[in-house]
């Protein structure tokens, strides 16, 4: 899945940050932390953002004040990354500034390798809106005039802000479809279909399937272009259908989470009385058992000798 690397600016980002909210609301949210936040330096700002960038790892970018400036001076050599929300960029280049953000000089003023997105504020003490409008300009980013709101820090009181939200949804929206790294470690990819992966969870005690749309930057099923509702739903259950036939479970649990993975993705476990879990939900419930390799052959080949399975999802 599509990852999300905050980039804060001079001083880092507080507690009461919107960054930090992000960070605090979605694993996938991580701060590249930098060594030294009060005299910031270019080049060793640029090493340490390059260190977490990789051509494997799709990345949208979340600058902030002097973070919108970092992620400007990495773009000409961003591996991996499809997109930049920048809110409330600085303008270094502005007269009484401290020395020590002079090193962020010149701005570059060419476009941007990937979709971008500004937002600016009318009375931002760190920017004008004209030099904001310059910035979107030069950069080729669609500009947001968010109105008189400061510099769009802490001070503001944006909170977990909601509308930068939908704007950074925007952008992982137009990412390319990754499985979320979670889901790739603890499962196994059994079979396909137009809409969906289905993967096996990698736990001998249930027979643990999971449907995961193809459709990137999608935490809910409401997000999901009707069409691909109805599908889902669909596919959900004839899987259902398929499990109650091939295991006869005494009672199937059927849901999405996504406390912790935001990528949508259906839980599909079939439960028999006397599971490790029972009566319980098994999220949670005590460390997996591994399912070997010759077992994993043989569940999913009792899966898909259900006919209406089959027709639904193609078995890899």
């Amino acid at each position: 899945m599509t990852r999300v690397l905050t980039l804060p600016g001079w001083q880092s980002s507080g507690p009461d940050h919107w960054q930090t909210h992000w960070e605090r609301l979605d694993a996938r949210v991580t701060r590249v932390e930098q060594d030294d936040w009060e005299a910031p330096r270019r080049d060793a700002w640029l090493t340490r953002l390059r260190s977490k960038l990789s051509v494997d790892e799709p990345t949208v970018l979340v600058g902030h004040s002097l973070g919108c400036i970092l992620a400007v001076h990495a773009a000409g050599e961003a591996p991996g990354v499809v997109g930049a929300l920048l809110v409330a960029p600085s303008d270094p280049e502005r007269p009484g500034l401290p020395d020590t953000l002079r090193s962020f000089t010149p701005v570059p003023l060419r476009r941007l390798p990937f979709p971008s997105i500004v937002v600016a504020s009318r009375d931002d003490e760190y920017c004008t809106m004209e030099r904001s409008r310059q910035y979107a300009e030069a950069w080729g980013a669609r500009l947001i005039d968010a109105g008189a709101r400061g510099h769009l820090n802490s001070a503001t009181k944006l909170g977990t802000w909601p509308e930068g939200r939908a704007w950074l949804s925007e952008l992982l929206a137009l990412a390319p479809f990754v499985l979320d790294a979670r889901l790739a470690r603890d499962t196994h990819v059994v079979g396909e279909s137009a809409l969906s992966l289905l993967l096996l969870m990698n736990d001998a005690r249930y027979p643990w399937f999971i449907v995961v749309p193809k459709r990137s930057a999608v935490s809910e099923v409401f997000e999901l272009e009707v069409a691909d509702q109805h599908t889902l739903a669909h596919e959900s259950a004839v899987l259902s259908a398929a499990m109650v036939s091939a295991f006869s479970p005494d009672k199937l649990n059927v849901g999405a989470l996504g406390n912790v993975v935001r990528q949508l993705h259906v839980h599909h476990v079939a439960r028999t009385l006397g599971d490790p879990a029972w009566p319980g939900p098994v999220w949670g419930h005590s460390p997996r058992v591994e399912r070997d390799e010759a077992a994993r052959r043989v569940i999913v080949e009792r899966l898909f000798a259900q006919p209406a399975l089959a027709r639904v999802f193609d078995q890899r």
